[in-house]
């Protein structure tokens, strides 16, 4: 079998050929499954949870001189939008003064 592949410098779509045909594959593929969405929406209840059982607002929790800046960006994870990696798990645990496994236990 034999592959070639282009990358156009407008784009950041690939186009690999091969004998059996094209394949237009976008290289950053961001689709998540239905599973996946209800992690997400699950963890950012959970966090929210915690939030409000402390009696703290997005305001107070976030800004530039806190570990998460953006209220957009906690919202959006809250809402389940926001696939996080594992240190953004470790940064909302500690601003929230919980474990991280707090956030992640009983979904």
């Amino acid at each position: 079998m034999h592959i070639k592949q282009k990358i156009t410098p407008k784009s950041r779509h690939t186009f690999v050929g091969t004998e059996f045909g094209g394949l237009l594959a976008n290289k950053k593929s961001n689709t998540l499954s239905i599973a996946d969405k209800k992690i997400l929406k699950a963890v950012g209840s959970k966090i929210r949870q915690i939030r409000e059982k402390k009696n703290q607002s997005v305001y107070d929790i976030t800004g530039d001189d806190l570990l998460i800046k953006s209220r957009q960006h906690w919202q959006s994870i809250e809402n389940g939008q926001k696939n996080i990696n594992v240190t953004t798990i470790f940064k909302i645990a500690k601003t929230l003064g919980v474990k991280p496994e707090d956030l992640i236990k009983d979904l």
